[in-house]
């Protein structure tokens, strides 16, 4: 028992001590630095395609793929805290000046903001969504804890010349956490609800289609330039292209306007990724390609929507507060000592 607690004294000396600290700062910032220079979050397959054996081995084995997960280096961020707290209570102990309390303030930041930070890059989490309008969409199914989003409409407004201003989609997030949000959300205007937010982040048309090959009628909802495979068997699937504004004049097929005035779909039917067959079918009509027999029913829009919960950020704004806190006691009351003294 006494020599666990001479090793625990040990230890705790060790840890208070300013030099111990600073060689912690140095390795977390260096292991960090390596970490913006491997690609994150990806299948032990990939480094081994694109670092080669040898390196995807100590890649896959120090989890340094998954880095601001990995335990050993959220142990090392809780040593460096720790130790960030040691040494400030190692001054507080000196004596109770405001110059000390400060001190405390500026260390405590430090480890807010460190912590927030690490929070942020290891656990928060975020996804990208493309939703219809009138579709709804369960969150947690995306990871996330709870909570139904709702896409009630969805505009865009265009230039004169016919470029997009501006793309807003209305939204409901229904019970989450005990309440109900309702926004109209558009480029740097997310919803918020705590520590959830969701941006606007893009669109795209959709379009609905009717295969008709068999006695059957089988539904077809596919986005632009989305792959469907209509044949597992003989691997034959289907992309499409959606025209807006159909002209087919000598420059060429393509749309006048994103406006749908004149809208048609551009079928493409592919055989091992080897074209074998298209065509362009206005709205309401079929036609046999190849050995399909499609119908192009109906189009809309939809909004890709970008989902992020980040509680990290809350740590790294009150780490700032403290911080600035402890520089205003630090070098205020310093500045109010001076004057008093002339």
């Amino acid at each position: 028992m006494n020599i666990f607690r001479r090793y625990l004294k040990l230890f705790v000396k060790k840890l208070a001590s300013m030099q111990t600290a600073i060689y912690l700062l140095l390795i977390v910032g260096a292991v960090s630095a390596l970490g913006t220079l491997i690609s994150q979050g990806q299948a032990p397959a990939f480094y081994i395609h694109h670092y080669g054996k040898p390196v995807a081995f100590i890649i896959n084995g120090l989890g340094l793929g998954n880095l601001y997960q990995v335990w050993w280096f959220l142990l090392l961020n809780i040593l460096l805290s720790l130790s960030i707290l040691a040494c400030a209570y190692q001054r507080l102990r000196r004596g109770r000046k405001i110059s000390i309390l400060a001190s405390l303030l500026m260390h405590l930041a430090l480890v807010f903001i460190l912590m927030g930070a690490i929070w942020s890059l290891g656990l928060a989490h975020d996804t990208l969504l493309e939703v219809k309008k009138g579709e709804s969409v369960s969150l947690f199914a995306y990871g996330f804890p709870e909570g139904t989003l709702t896409l009630n409409d969805f505009k865009i407004d265009y230039y004169p010349d016919f470029q997009p201003r501006q793309y807003t989609s209305s939204l409901t997030l229904s019970a989450y956490k005990g309440q109900n949000y309702e926004e109209d959300i558009y480029v740097n205007n997310p919803l918020k609800a705590g520590s959830l937010k969701i941006y606007q982040s893009s669109w795209g048309w959709v379009m609905q289609l009717s295969d008709l090959s068999s006695s059957a009628e089988k539904n077809i909802c596919l986005k632009e330039r989305e792959s469907y495979l209509l044949d597992e068997q003989e691997k034959i699937s289907i992309q499409a292209i959606f025209l807006p504004d159909f002209v087919d004049s000598k420059t060429g097929i393509h749309s006048q306007s994103p406006i749908p005035n004149h809208p048609h779909a551009w079928l493409t039917i592919l055989q091992q990724d080897k074209i074998i067959d298209m065509a362009i079918i206005p709205l309401g009509e079929d036609a046999e390609l190849a050995s399909c027999h499609l119908r192009f029913d109906s189009f809309d829009t939809y909004s890709g929507l970008h989902i992020k919960q980040d509680s990290g950020v809350y740590m790294v704004f009150a780490g700032f507060v403290l911080l600035l806190t402890g520089l205003g006691m630090r070098y205020g009351f310093e500045y109010l000592d001076k004057r008093g003294s002339r």
